[in-house]
Formats: structure tokens, C-alpha cells, sequence
């Protein structure tokens, strides 16, 4: 009877989409317009953020889940838990055909294996990092999801030697960056360098990186006359910035790749945007500090020779990585006048980071469309 529902049903299919942090959620959205072209009968619904909820029906805003770390998931596991309760019922009574997992892995998985059952197909789109750490989920990997759409190619071919369907359907970031303008910097268009100090994009990681970002700032400006900018997550609470303000350093919400093009160099927390850095033309220093504990565990269970994409795909330490102790102020500081002082080392990192170019694809949202619609 179940098989008998979905044939007739053929031409409305009914899909949920599952986003729990906000670069995820706006590239589920690009998905989701592109299946409602493939598919504009069908019904749409959603667990995400903003861009979600301005295209699907959202039965769950997820932003307030949006957290890092183990000990930190801890104490929001009350809550991380009455949504997952909440949206396995909400799925089990809209009964979608399809159902797309976005990215944030913990929760995913543990949600897939709830909502999992005969006649129901669950895709994931932007694939966790199982390559780096968690191996042992390429199992569970196998007996939940139909097919995973990768956004580096490196991981089609790791999912494949695993026999698990993979498609590469390009890098949503390739996109965006694209319809910004060149990075400008270090052409003679301004008479000072441009520093921008991105500490992340949650609580935690502000309260982990900025103060050190900060006193790195008071050491290089005794050597080098530059200007300071602190990019601010616009959902992020100002009273985290205040250590910034009284270093005298603006603080400012922005277009981030508006204000990429504007910059000659990062001070980053390590994540998403060393991407968006890397496709910007942007040389970075890349850093991460975490709970002592947190630490400990990830070291344990992470394998790979960079923690930041751009020197995971070029294959080597493009941008420097300061990581717990030596993420220091003395050494960001070093590392930034090095940088700045040299041009020539400076327009070889420049001229290395447009390889990811030659790496990467723009994200086709109609090949995806058609990936998911075929699992």
C-alpha cells in the first residue's frame, strides 16, 4: 500500500529539508529552488534557519542549535533533544518521499536513524568530514542515505571507495565569491594595510579567539601602521565585541565578501570562511582554540595533516595554523608582519590561492536537484 501511495503521488512528491546552522541553511535554500523548478507540484517543507523559511514551510527554526564543541553540545542536549523529538514527529506525520540532510552531522545522524524506513529516501547534502575523523560512521553512512552530494571532489572519491553513492555537485562558495569583485589589495589603492580579525561565528568561539586576536593587534601595530577591522555576526550579542572595543579596534556587521575585497589580510578562526578567504584572493593566518577537554578529544579522533580546507586541498600549509597553545598572540602577531612585510611571499600566496579555482566547481543547484530527485 505504501509503494502504491508514492507511484500515485509521482508528479506531487512531498521533501523535507534539514539545516541546523546558517551557511548550511543558505545553501539548502539554492537547493531548494532548484528542485522547485525540477519539481514545482511538489511540497516543501523544512527544520532551518532564515533562508529556509523564506521558501519552504518551516516546521523548526534550528538556529538556536547552532553549537561547537563537545562539552558545549552537552549543555544544550535538553534542547537538542526536544527538537530532534519533535521534528521525528512532525516528519512522521507529513510523510515526505524525500528527505535531505544538510551538513551538521551529529544531529543528522542521529535524526536519520529515527526518521529512516522502507519506501523513504534520505540524501545528505554537504557531507561531514567523515574522511577526517568518525571512519566508523562510513557504516551507518551505508544503511541510512541513498546518496551523499559532496562539495569537494575529493570526498566523491573517498565515498566511492567506501560503495557508497556520491556525487560531487560543485562548491556553493565558488558562486558567491564570483559575483564579488576581485581582492584589490596590496595594489597601491590604499596607503596602509587592511586587517580583518574573524573570530567566528558563535558564543564560544569568541570567547576562545578574540582576546587573542586582540593583543596580537597591540603587538603589530608597535611595528606596522595598519588599520583593524573586527567582522560581527549580526546574530551575535555586541557585549561579546567589548574586548575589541577597548583595544580599540572597530567592530562592524558587514557583508563579509564585500569586506574581503577590502582586506589584506585574516586573522580567522578556522571553519567555513578560510574558504571563503582562499576563493577571495584573501593570504590568512589561520587559528582555533578550544576547551582544554575538547581539545584532548578532538586530537584524538581527528586525522589530517591541516585543519583548514584551503591547505587540505592544495596540499600543503598555505595559510599558517596556530592551534590551543600556539594559537599566542606573539605568534599571530609574527606571522602577520611576516606576511606583510615580504610582497614577494605575499603575491605567492595570492597567486597559490587562485589554484583552488582549477579545484573546485561552481555548485550546480540543477544537478544536485537531479541527484536528489534520482536517489
Amino acid at each position: 500500500m505504501r509503494d502504491q501511495t508514492r507511484s500515485s503521488r509521482s508528479f506531487i512528491v512531498k521533501l523535507f529539508i534539514v539545516a541546523g546552522e546558517p551557511s548550511g541553511d543558505f545553501h539548502a535554500a539554492e537547493l531548494i529552488h532548484a528542485l522547485k523548478n525540477a519539481r514545482p507540484n511538489a511540497e516543501f517543507y523544512s527544520a532551518g534557519g532564515r533562508a529556509l523559511r523564506e521558501c519552504t514551510h518551516q516546521v523548526q527554526d534550528m538556529s538556536q542549535i547552532a553549537v561547537t564543541g563537545f562539552l558545549e553540545v552537552v549543555s544544550f542536549l535538553p534542547t537538542i533533544l526536544s527538537i530532534s523529538r519533535h521534528l521525528v514527529r512532525e516528519i512522521e506525520r507529513i510523510d515526505p518521499d524525500i528527505v535531505i540532510f544538510t551538513d551538521f552531522p551529529d544531529f543528522n545522524f542521529d535524526l536519520a536513524k529515527k526518521v529512516a524506513k522502507p519506501g523513504r529516501k534520505l540524501v545528505y547534502f554537504i557531507s561531514p568530514q567523515l574522511w577526517a575523523w568518525r571512519k566508523g560512521r562510513i557504516s551507518l553512512v551505508k544503511k541510512l542515505f541513498h546518496k551523499m552530494l559532496v562539495i569537494f571532489p575529493f570526498e566523491a572519491e573517498f565515498y566511492r571507495k567506501q560503495k557508497v553513492r556520491a556525487t560531487f555537485v560543485g562548491n556553493p562558495l565558488v558562486n558567491t565569491i564570483r559575483r564579488h569583485p576581485v581582492n584589490p589589495a596590496m595594489t597601491g589603492e590604499r596607503k596602509i594595510p587592511r586587517i580583518l580579525l574573524l573570530p567566528g561565528s558563535r558564543t564560544k568561539e569568541i570567547r576562545m579567539n578574540l582576546e587573542t586576536m586582540c593583543l596580537a593587534k597591540t603587538i603589530i601595530a608597535k611595528s606596522l601602521d595598519a588599520e583593524f577591522v573586527v567582522l560581527k555576526h549580526r546574530d551575535l550579542s555586541p557585549l561579546l565585541f567589548q574586548v575589541a572595543v577597548s583595544a580599540g579596534i572597530s567592530v562592524i556587521e558587514a557583508n563579509p565578501f564585500d569586506e574581503f575585497s577590502r582586506t589584506d589580510l585574516a586573522l580567522a578562526c578556522s571553519g567555513t570562511v578560510t574558504v571563503e578567504l582562499a576563493l577571495s584572493g584573501v593570504p590568512a593566518i589561520v587559528m582555533y582554540k578550544m576547551a582544554p577537554v575538547t581539545y584532548f578529544i578532538a586530537r584524538a579522533m581527528v586525522k589530517v595533516s591541516a585543519i583548514s580546507m584551503p591547505n587540505i586541498i592544495l596540499g600543503h600549509h598555505v595559510y599558517p595554523e596556530l592551534i590551543q597553545d600556539d594559537a599566542n598572540p606573539e605568534a599571530l602577531a609574527a606571522h602577520a608582519l611576516s606576511i606583510l612585510s615580504d610582497p614577494i611571499k605575499y603575491q605567492a600566496t595570492r597567486k597559490e590561492l587562485k589554484r583552488l579555482y582549477q579545484l573546485l566547481m561552481p555548485f550546480d543547484a540543477r544537478l544536485a536537484a537531479s541527484e536528489v530527485l534520482s536517489a
